[in-house]
C-alpha cells in the first residue's frame, strides 16, 4: 500500500466468534489485540448496552501509519496468512479486514499485485473507508 504524501492508513483485522475469547488468544499466540470485548461482558453502549455480548471480539492492528509512516503491509499480511488458521481454532469465526485512509487534499493511495495477491489469499472480506483527515 503505497501511501501518497497527504494520507495515512489504518489496516486491521476484526475479530469475532461467539465463543472467541481475545485474551485467550493474547496468551496462546502472543499477539496484541485491541478493543477487546470477552463473550458474556456486559457492554457498555451500543447495541448491546447494559447485556451481556453473545460473542467475543477484538482487532489485531496489522499497520498504522501514525506509528510508523510509509511502513509496508507486505510482512504483517503475511504474518497474518500463517496465524489466521490458529485464531479461527480459537473461535474467531468471523474475520474482517479494514482498510481506513486518512487524507488531507485527496483519497489516493494504492495496492501493489504482492499486497492484493496477500490480500486474497486471507479469504477475508476487505472495507475501505476514507476520511478526511482531522486537522
Amino acid at each position: 500500500m503505497s501511501p501518497q504524501a497527504t494520507t495515512r492508513r489504518f489496516l486491521y483485522l476484526l475479530l469475532q466468534g461467539d465463543s472467541f475469547s481475545p485474551s485467550l488468544a493474547e496468551a496462546r499466540t502472543g499477539l496484541v489485540l485491541v478493543d477487546k470485548n470477552e463473550p458474556g461482558e456486559v457492554a457498555p453502549s451500543g447495541r448491546y448496552e447494559d447485556k451481556p455480548l453473545p460473542y467475543g471480539s477484538a482487532m489485531l492492528v496489522l499497520l498504522d501509519d501514525d506509528l510508523e509512516p510509509g511502513a509496508s503491509s507486505l510482512e504483517p499480511l503475511r504474518a497474518l496468512r500463517a496465524r489466521l488458521p490458529e485464531l479461527r481454532a480459537l473461535g474467531a469465526t468471523v474475520a474482517s479486514l479494514y482498510l481506513v485512509v486518512a487524507y488531507e487534499r485527496q483519497c489516493d493511495f494504492a495496492l501493489s499485485p504482492e499486497e492484493l495477491t496477500e490480500i486474497a489469499a486471507l479469504g477475508v472480506p476487505l472495507a475501505v473507508s476514507c476520511h478526511p483527515a482531522a486537522t
